[in-house]
């Protein structure tokens, strides 16, 4: 976005100020304010306020503002005054109102949940400004630099978090009376303060219970490391600080966090660290007030820290000829390899695009001598024609010794046909000959648990984003696969980008990306813009075909237009607004394009 020079600039935003208001005397406050939405090139002749799907009611603001606001509209009923709490962003998350002629004149402008009033886009206002400045503001009328919401006088304050004082959103007042702008702001400020208040009690309540867990497990019989977290908070006894350090800390505390975003999670869980041990984590689940305060792990140590080899910039393989060296995907290869030798039904879990199958046939190419592989997935049609037939090739396939069945996607069977399914395998159990293996993504792991019971083995194959250090492997392993001829390699940065990216299809996502650019012309090396879009994304969301083409015209489209929002949706054809929904969507971050 071009912007003016700071002589320039300042000069206009004092010329506008002082032709509406009349003010030789413009407040520093407010001349910064007009300034900003000059840059932004905001239109005072028009309002244009992004509207947000959803916003976000279970945040500690929203949670400890929300009964206030509802008993500030008891206490006034009839009056023509408005309450209302936003984001830090400027999304209005709610308003109160109860006079019927205010709430028309709000509607007017937009000034509703959803709406998004930072100075950004509707310039100089009382949430926009308050935010933008970090201080208490009253816009009043002519102050506004959109004209529609000149009618409106507006004290706004901003909210802070209790301790660490980062700013989490603002409330607002706005009403179309004029009156003394003093008693409008020492309104304000006293409903904020108790916003405040009631953040820091209900922060205090959720860490007082973390923390109260946290000590009863460290003070038991035999205590252990022992770590506990939640969003805002992170506690580990003087055990675990000692035992885990460096690259097995992160990967603890990352595997921690993704088991505590799951709130119905407990159990027991197994994580391969960096340096070849294995942290069990006991879980368990520190509720409040039916809110969820966050999780305790009881963690205990298992094997001993080997040394960590360095990078090669040849592909790691192993003796089936999979690529990797971290130590979660090396102990999962393991693990299935005993199960696979020994005959053992072995069940693989893993999310979408993490090399199951990939893993299997490796197992068959290796130990599979004189078998046949046979893959069956789950029926196309629900018929009893089609189930009956599916189950009847199941049941034939289980008794010849000379087969390895491969039982895909196990998670999409129906609850009937899973059912009918386990009823055969347990009949069979005893008397089949063939080695059956099933797979199945982990999110569905509670429907498949009595088929789960049947095997002798089960094996978790990790994620990518899990898998620390193979990203570099694989991307160089694929490279050399589909341009074999190639002396170009990838530079530092576009290796940085690679293996920042959560990869949310996983080894199948990096191999098509790598496949793309191994179509390029050869012998040049790889920089972090010739990566595609889809590198730059934050979200773990898989997208469908049409999805996955809508997030890459939108990053493609803020790339050449250096992150500017406003002028890639004009270039799309879609509003503001719909553009940052999908933004939000797609996980896209335009300061990270830059």
């Amino acid at each position: 976005m071009p912007r003016h020079q700071p002589g320039t600039s300042l000069r206009a935003a004092r010329e506008l100020y002082q032709e509406v208001t009349n003010d030789p005397s413009a407040r520093p406050l407010l001349v910064a304010s007009w300034q900003r939405s000059i840059e932004y090139q905001v239109k005072s002749g028009s309002l244009d306020a992004p509207y947000l799907d959803n916003p976000n009611l279970d945040s500690p603001l929203a949670r400890a503002a929300l009964p206030i606001l509802d008993t500030l509209h008891e206490q006034l009923a009839d009056d023509p005054v408005s309450t209302m709490i936003t984001d830090r962003s400027g999304v209005v998350l709610s308003r109160k109102v109860s006079h019927e002629g205010l709430t028309t004149h709000l509607n007017r402008v937009r000034l509703a949940p959803g709406h998004v009033f930072s100075e950004r886009y509707v310039g100089t206002n009382g949430i926009g400004t308050a935010l933008a400045s970090g201080r208490p503001v009253v816009i009043a009328g002519r102050q506004h630099y959109v004209e529609e919401l000149r009618e409106f006088h507006c004290a706004a304050v901003p909210i802070l978090h209790p301790t660490r004082r980062t700013l989490l959103g603002a409330f607002n007042l706005t009403t179309i009376r004029q009156g003394s702008d003093g008693m409008l702001m020492a309104f304000a400020r006293s409903v904020a303060a108790q916003i405040e208040a009631e953040i820091a009690a209900i922060t205090s309540r959720r860490e007082r219970a973390l923390f109260q867990a946290y000590m009863e497990a460290c003070s038991s019989a035999r205590p252990g490391p022992v770590l506990a977290l939640n969003r805002d908070v992170v506690m580990m006894n003087e055990q675990l600080s000692a035992a885990v350090t460096g690259p097995d800390q992160y990967a603890l505390l990352d595997h921690a966090r993704e088991i505590a975003e799951h709130h119905q999670l407990e159990g027991t869980r197994s994580i391969p660290l960096p340096s070849g041990r294995v942290a069990e984590l006991r879980v368990s689940r520190c509720r409040r007030e039916d809110s969820d305060a966050g999780a305790v792990f009881r963690v205990r140590l298992i094997g001993r820290a080997q040394p960590t080899p360095a990078v090669s910039a040849t592909p790691v393989r192993s003796e089936l000829g999979l690529v990797g060296s971290s130590p979660h995907w090396l102990r999962a290869v393991a693990d299935s390899e005993a199960a696979f030798i020994a005959g053992t039904w072995l069940h693989l879990l893993g999310e979408a695009g993490v090399g199951k199958r990939a893993l299997v046939e490796a197992l068959h190419r290796a130990h599979g001598t004189g078998r046949r592989l046979e893959m069956r997935e789950a029926p196309l049609s629900d018929s009893p024609a089609a189930t009956e037939h599916w189950l009847h090739d199941i049941s034939e396939l289980l008794v010849v010794p000379s087969h390895v069945l491969l039982l895909s996607d196990a998670h999409l069977l129906g609850d009937q046909l899973r059912q009918r399914l386990n009823n055969l395998l347990t009949r069979l159990r005893g008397s089949a000959t063939a080695q059956l293996v099933m797979t199945s993504q982990p999110s569905m792991v509670g429907a498949d648990e009595e088929l789960d019971q049947l095997c002798g083995a089960s094996v978790e194959v990790p994620a990518l984003r899990h898998r620390y250090g193979d990203t570099e492997l694989l991307a160089r392993f694929f490279l050399r696969k589909y341009r074999p001829s190639s002396e170009g390699g990838f530079s530092p940065d576009a290796l940085t980008t690679l293996q920042r990216c959560p990869w949310p299809e996983n080894v199948r996502q990096l191999e098509s990306v790598i496949r793309g650019l191994a179509r390029r012309p050869s012998g040049r090396m790889i920089h972090a813009d010739d990566l595609p879009p889809e590198c730059r994304v934050l979200s773990n969301k898989v997208l469908t075909t049409i999805e996955a083409l809508e997030r890459d015209a939108i990053l493609r489209g803020l790339m050449d237009r250096n992150s500017n929002v406003q002028r890639t949706a004009q270039d799309l054809g879609i509003s503001r607004a719909t553009m940052y929904r999908k933004m939000r969507r797609y996980g896209i971050v335009p300061s990270s394009l830059t």
